[in-house]
């Protein structure tokens, strides 16, 4: 099943002016389920093609295999790999010593929290993670929002939203043209916004952005980055033991994870007309979470281990992935959605990717799909102006 990664919690510190601290907003359906067995019979018969009488037979049996064969790496895995300790997700998040944004690293203060409350219900707040891109400009997920008040919708700067250096408020929220929700299609490529914000962003540089159709053609099999604000938190998330605490007992980290770009596709045209459709289309990245054995390897050449919970992703187009993980494999969980994916590009990390969907439980074999950012240049300087110009426009 896929899974847009957004967070529907409620950040209390933020809000305590307006909603009861413990209050957490009802989830729909669309951002989290309740979480299934990872592994049912009907799965596996789906898996093994086997057919008729013999499935009723030997049908547990299947489960037990393939449920011994994909869970072996001592999972629930939940984003990052099970045996490197956590905290260094964080650390590179933070950009502590080893990973700093001046020796190899991009800087991923950049990398913001970004909420706001309901339109259609002021008492629930809605969050997700989202890029400075200029000093008025946020760039993030169209998911992250399309649901959200602008006059109730803010962004946060810092390593732990609920101790933030800084807000800024929302302006307005400019969504894609050719976005019409998930149920309408995750694989065109469109799931992206700006946020445009009211004061001018002080103290940190704008991160380059893919500009340039095509100017990361080159980077197929080359590392790359991405970034955060996504759900650890035993109270909201489908984490299990895989779940994160911090010193407040709230986890509200900025993490971060490397991998492997495997695929990228362009000028994907969605099949429903919209303002200058001729133009702006869409565009996809992709990569899939490696696990240290080497079996999940979801977008190789013959593609296996992967995710059964995810569904078709054959959209990620062909191609080749290497088996083996980075030191920092990681992907995509709720709460990362409109964060960035990072690659080397000209000598400078710069954003290629919006965090948009992947599976439901982020298991090894998981194939995250992000919004290609270079597919949308002109869309996103159609809104540079003198006033509020935008860094690369």
């Amino acid at each position: 099943m896929t899974l847009e990664f957004t967070d529907g919690i409620v950040n209390p510190e933020l809000k305590a002016d307006s909603i009861d601290s413990e209050q957490v907003s009802e989830i729909p359906p669309l951002y989290f389920k309740e979480r299934k067995e990872k592994y049912s019979t009907e799965q596996v018969i789906a898996v093994c093609g086997i057919g008729g009488v013999i499935l009723l037979i030997i049908g547990s049996m299947a489960v037990n295999i393939v449920t011994e064969l994909l869970e072996y790496e001592g999972g629930p895995e939940f984003g990052y790999r099970l045996d490197v300790n956590p905290e260094l997700y964080e650390d590179l998040g933070a950009n502590r010593y080893p990973y700093v944004s001046d020796e190899g690293y991009p800087d991923f203060s950049t990398t913001v929290f970004v909420e706001g409350s309901s339109k259609t219900n002021s008492s629930e707040y809605w969050s997700g993670s989202g890029v400075i891109i200029s000093y008025h400009w946020v760039l993030t997920a169209a998911h992250v929002v399309e649901n959200l008040n602008p006059d109730d919708t803010y962004v946060v700067i810092g390593v732990d939203f609920e101790i933030s250096e800084s807000l800024y408020r929302a302006e307005m929220i400019h969504i894609h043209p050719a976005w019409r929700g998930s149920e309408e299609g995750l694989s065109y490529g469109a799931d992206i916004a700006l946020i445009e914000l009211v004061e001018s962003i002080q103290g940190i540089s704008p991160s380059p952005w893919a500009d340039i159709m095509g100017i990361e053609n080159s980077e197929i099999g080359n590392q790359i980055f991405s970034s955060g604000f996504g759900s650890y938190d035993y109270s909201d998330s489908d984490c299990d033991s895989a779940c994160l605490v911090d010193e407040d007992g709230y986890y509200s980290q900025r993490r971060a994870w490397e991998n492997t770009l495997d695929r990228l596709r362009g000028e994907i045209s969605p099949p429903h007309d919209y303002d200058r459709k001729d133009e702006w289309k869409g565009g996809l990245i992709a990569y899939d979470f490696d696990s240290p054995s080497g079996e999940h390897n979801s977008l190789g050449k013959d593609g296996f281990g992967f995710n059964l919970n995810q569904g078709d992703i054959s959209y990620a187009g062909d191609g080749e992935s290497g088996r083996f993980p980075r030191t920092l494999e990681g992907t995509g969980v709720p709460g990362d959605s409109g964060g960035p994916t990072f690659a080397m590009i000209g000598g400078e990390w710069t954003v290629i990717g919006i965090t948009s969907h992947g599976s439901e439980t982020s298991d090894y074999g998981d194939v995250a799909f992000s919004t290609r950012v270079s597919s949308h240049a002109n869309w996103i300087c159609s809104f540079s102006f003198s006033e509020k110009p935008i860094i690369g426009c």
